[in-house]
């Protein structure tokens, strides 16, 4: 009875039908044809980008200024980029797929980025290519530097006083979390309490003791990880000390076997002066390995997305902003269970927050290096040994230290929307980790 029916009513309307399925064959090629034409772009783009021989951004801002480029060969970037702004406003990204709209919008923050770029080596090479010594505030039109390393170094759209205010929300918040673990301890003066947390207790000396310390972590974080992150097979890293560390080591770092001379996934941990702080290492294991930088590596590299585009371009704020993120889930994951591993946390927190501060004090507000180390002093307590490391630090790479919470922050707000939208938490940190090539501003606007 039921195909009577259908029968008649398709008989009756087959020119109407006709009419229908003719213009949703039109639809279907000329969304097919766009996309071919997007992706013979994307292909141009990286091999026509790829000859330019851009140098590779080091972390040391005196570096990158030696590396700048000739008048002419400024000239043949611009020209390069400009083409393809025009390139791109052509195209109708309606008619893109979801990725191929994140990759059309990716290739065109690639473009204003490097055209922002140009533009200041332009004028430097006009100015008499001088490299400041102590900070881009001694440059002539250093706001604009500057503000142009923050968006590099955190893929975000964030201006220098944006970058501060943060910083120092961030510093009070913390302290009040530390005072919290403090006063739950016992411990009403504040100067015995940062003194007892320098004792031999907080610290391992025995290399075997370290090793046996990071399989449990491993071994609690990989049992919890199905609670909040995609269930895949992630492979066995290796833990070794940092080799040669001295007072400039950072905490930690891992190093993915691509990239090794060790053939398999790795993380150093620093033992310099022969010890290890105990009250660091939960934090250090999710930053570094899971699910911090290894998990994000190995989502990436096992990533379906065939786009020419993808691994192309390597954004500090998808990365560093990744693993700062997940430390904040260390409960979930069975660690942080007692007061001093958690304690830890917000110790190196601090730090990462006042790097906020006083980098765009020295960058942008022209502070002193005695200036940023009173500010240490009088917002950092028990933490003075690595003071003169970290001002060193954020001094000559300018940029780079934001890169962790700006990118932590901004992937809060994506997961919040992901949420909005209906996603799991499990599907919101899917979307970051298969996403991890992307600079966090497409994300953030058009995720």
């Amino acid at each position: 009875m039921v195909g009577t029916i259908l029968n008649k009513y398709f008989m009756k309307n087959k020119n109407y039908l006709h009419s229908v399925i003719f213009l949703v064959l039109i639809i279907f090629c000329n969304t097919q044809a766009q996309i071919i034409t997007f992706n013979k772009l994307c292909t141009d783009f990286i091999k026509g980008y790829n000859e330019l021989d851009i140098p590779a951004t080091d972390l040391d801002y005196k570096v990158n200024f030696s590396g700048i480029k000739s008048k002419d060969e400024l000239h043949k970037q611009e020209t390069f980029f400009l083409n393809y702004s025009k390139q791109l406003s052509k195209l109708d990204i309606r008619k893109l797929g979801v990725e191929e709209k994140l990759r059309y919008h990716q290739i065109n923050y690639e473009v204003n980025i490097n055209l922002e770029r140009i533009l200041l080596e332009k004028k430097w090479n006009l100015d008499g290519r001088k490299t400041p010594d102590n900070g881009l505030y001694q440059l002539s039109n250093y706001k604009d530097w500057y503000a142009y390393y923050i968006k590099h170094f955190t893929s975000v759209n964030i201006t220098p006083e944006e970058v501060f205010e943060m910083g120092e929300s961030e510093v009070k918040k913390i302290q009040t979390e530390i005072k919290k673990i403090q006063t739950s301890l016992g411990y009403i003066d504040e100067d015995s309490f940062f003194k007892y947390l320098q004792s031999d207790t907080f610290y391992l000396s025995d290399k075997e003791q370290i090793l046996n310390a990071y399989a449990q972590i491993d071994q609690t974080v990989r049992k919890n990880l199905y609670k909040l992150f995609p269930q895949i097979d992630i492979p066995q890293i290796g833990v070794m000390e940092w080799p040669d560390a001295t007072a400039s080591t950072p905490p930690g770092m891992y190093l993915d076997k691509a990239n090794n001379p060790y053939g398999k996934d790795i993380f150093q941990y620093n033992f310099y002066r022969q010890k290890h702080n105990t009250r660091a290492m939960e934090w250090l294991y999710m930053h570094e390995a899971i699910p911090g930088h290894h998990l994000q590596f190995v989502m990436r590299n096992t990533n379906s997305d065939s786009s020419i585009l993808r691994n192309n371009f390597f954004y500090f704020g998808n990365a560093e902003g990744w693993a700062c993120y997940v430390e904040d889930y260390g409960k979930e994951m069975g660690l942080y269970q007692n007061n001093y591993s958690y304690l830890g946390k917000w110790q190196w927190d601090l730090v990462r927050s006042a790097r906020l501060v006083m980098e765009v004090g020295i960058h942008y507000y022209g502070w002193s290096r005695e200036k940023a180390m009173q500010y240490w002093k009088d917002n950092i307590k028990g933490q003075d040994e690595i003071a003169d490391r970290e001002i060193t630090r954020i001094t000559n790479w300018a940029g780079q230290a934001l890169c962790y919470k700006a990118g932590a922050l901004t992937m809060k707000k994506i997961v919040k929307q992901k949420l909005k939208q209906g996603n799991s938490i499990i599907e919101a940190h899917q979307f970051l980790l298969l996403h991890s090539d992307f600079p966090l501003e497409v994300l953030l606007n058009w995720a």
